[in-house]
Parts: structure tokens; C-alpha cells; sequence
């Protein structure tokens, strides 16, 4: 979903921050003291997200993991910032403070036009600083094609498109594809070779 900055006089707080937001029933990102409003999303987006929420839920039956959708706020410690993933998955590592949550194992972005720059350039640069982050999963809305992120170590992310399923190795579980893109229909992407990702740059 996209945001606006909303301009203030002064840098809020995070109690000013949570007070906004339940004064105004309105969904802001906030970042070091900036807050941000957020745009709705598509009927595509929603659906898109729903179909993962509902395959994580199913496949962590019984595990020590909690998923939430796009409601629930992360706290990302290292850049002071609260955000508003369309999925995250928070295991024995997690922190739960009502208001919001810290160190999911998992985080899922649905790509849109005026966010797929940002979630996959700055914000993901952001996400990567949370350490017990191991996955960071891109679903385009547009077409049937997904990007997952897995961590190898604290500077290398490998990148791997799947085409029929995707394992999650640390989770113990695995998702289809076209299981998050029911009720879509879009044709099977295109086959694309995976490759390994190191701070910003990509090694072919």
C-alpha cells in the first residue's frame, strides 16, 4: 500500500504516534519521529493477501509461530520505525506488545505500482536489519510470479523465484504458489534461474 507524509509542526513521539492513529481511526507509517498515511489497497491486493495469511495459518497449525495480516504494526528497532506488512510471521523470537510486534522470521510484501521501488530498494534494507528475520517474500499482484528472499548471513540474501512451491526450510513447512494466487487466474510465470544477493548488489 502506498503512504503520504502528513506534515506536522513537530517530530511525534511514539505515544503521540499510537494516539494519532486511534484518535483518527487511520493507519500511518511512522518513521524516527515522521508519520506517513497509508493508502488503501486494491480488491487484487487483498485477496492476494488473504490467500497467504490463510496458507501460513494452515501450514504453522501446531508450531510455536503467530501470523498477522496487514493490521498488526512491526517495529523496526535499528531505524526507529513503524510499519505495516501485508503478512508477518513471528515465532520463538518474536516480541508482542500489543500495539505492535518485533523479530518475525517472515514478512510478505504485495507488490503495487506506487510501492514496488520502496519495497524492494529501502524498506527491504530496512527489514534486513532485524536479525531474527529469515525470509522476505514478494508477490506480485499483476501476475502470477513471487520473489523469496532467504537470509544466508548477515550481508548475503539469496533470491529464488518459484514457480510450483517454495520451501521454508527454517519454518519446517513449504506453500504453493498457486495456492496464494487462488481465485486469480494467472498463467504460470516464467521460469526464472535464482541467484544470490550480497548487502545491495546482485551476484549473477
Amino acid at each position: 500500500m502506498s503512504s503520504q507524509l502528513i506534515q506536522r509542526q513537530s517530530y511525534l513521539t511514539h505515544e503521540e504516534y499510537f494516539a494519532l492513529e486511534q484518535s483518527e481511526d487511520q493507519r500511518y507509517e511512522y518513521h524516527a519521529g515522521e508519520v506517513f498515511a497509508m493508502a488503501g489497497g486494491t480488491e487484487s491486493h487483498a485477496l492476494i493477501s488473504m490467500n497467504i495469511g490463510a496458507a501460513l495459518v494452515n501450514a504453522l497449525r501446531g508450531k510455536p509461530c503467530r501470523v498477522y495480516g496487514a493490521d498488526m504494526k512491526l517495529y523496526v528497532r535499528d531505524f526507529d520505525k513503524f510499519c505495516y506488512p501485508d503478512v508477518q510471521v513471528l515465532c520463538e523470537k518474536g516480541i508482542r506488545h500489543g500495539l505492535y510486534v518485533e523479530n518475525p522470521v517472515l514478512v510478505v510484501e504485495v507488490l503495487s505500482d506506487s510501492t514496488e521501488s520502496y519495497d524492494r530498494g529501502r524498506k527491504f534494507e530496512q527489514y534486513r536489519s532485524i536479525e531474527s528475520l529469515q525470509y522476505y517474500l514478494l508477490v506480485d499482484q499483476c501476475r502470477k510470479h513471487v520473489e523469496l528472499y532467504k537470509r544466508k548471513s548477515s550481508q548475503r540474501w539469496l533470491l529464488t523465484e518459484p514457480q510450483d512451491c517454495m520451501v521454508l526450510s527454517g519454518l519446517d513447512i513449504s506453500l504453493e504458489v498457486d495456492e496464494i494466487y487462488r481465485q486469480m487466474g494467472f498463467s504460470t510465470a516464467d521460469n526464472i534461474p535464482s541467484r544470490d544477493v550480497i548487502g545491495k548488489q546482485t551476484i549473477e
